[in-house]
């Protein structure tokens, strides 16, 4: 304490004696971001498609497990393996899904006295359909947030043997998130790529090089079906 005291006041005698100023900056979390990958938006880290369709031929191919054991709600009496939703795993201040709100929204207006965390309204371009629509915070349903690789398929493809850590960083990983309509959200549910694709077919690219990217980080399994059905994707790029 003594030291930093001392080393504070001789930066003020310096300044004195010079005329200098100086301008204390204290950097911030980073902002989440988008880039662009094939045809569409999709989050910041995810492969490049010729990166992808190299790690798309280094996933283990397996049948999906039981769902057995896998259990989504987090209310009282439930339990949730994959944690509670929605935690702030990075530590900025804000929980993830504003976090996604705020990357994936534009004209994004945020509640006061919440430094600049909650987010009240802005404007959805859905990457999965094109579609335009604004997002209200008392209507916030009518945005949801997508896992790309659903926690019920992630859970049947490996998480099962993962630990609660690991399961609860995976649901709350900016990587896998991407702001929706609900229609689309509930259509997707807990689809596969062989089950599921985005109506945009120009989104296509962008989905698999997301799915591929997650799946690769995780050591997530695919499919026969699911594999064939990414790499067709791929091609579209």
């Amino acid at each position: 304490m003594r030291t930093s005291r001392a080393v504070l006041l001789l930066i003020s005698v310096l300044i004195a004696l010079t005329g200098c100023t100086f301008e204390w900056q204290v950097e911030g979390p980073a902002e989440p971001a988008l880039t662009s990958v094939g045809q569409g938006d999709v989050p910041a880290g995810t492969f490049e498609p010729s990166a992808a369709s190299a790690a798309l031929a280094g996933l283990a191919v397996a049948e999906k497990t039981p769902l057995e054991g896998y259990e989504r709600g987090c209310g009282e009496g439930e339990g949730c393996v994959f944690g509670p939703a929605w935690a702030d795993v990075d530590r900025n201040g804000c929980d993830q899904r504003n976090d996604v709100l705020q990357r994936d929204l534009t004209d994004v207006q945020v509640r006061e006295g919440t430094q600049g965390c909650v987010v009240v309204a802005g404007v959805l371009d859905d990457p999965y359909t094109g579609a335009v629509l604004p997002f209200a915070k008392a209507e916030a349903a009518e945005v949801p947030i997508d896992h790309v690789v659903p926690l019920a398929a992630a859970w049947v493809q490996g998480a099962a043997a993962w630990t609660p850590e690991q399961r609860a960083l995976f649901a709350n990983d900016l990587t896998n998130l991407i702001a929706t309509t609900r229609a689309e959200n509930s259509a997707k549910g807990d689809s596969t790529a062989d089950e599921w694709v985005p109506p945009d077919p120009t989104y296509g690219c962008s989905y698999a090089t997301v799915v591929i990217t997650v799946k690769d980080r995780y050591a997530l399994t695919v499919t026969p079906p699911e594999a064939a059905a990414l790499e067709g994707l791929l091609a579209t790029c």
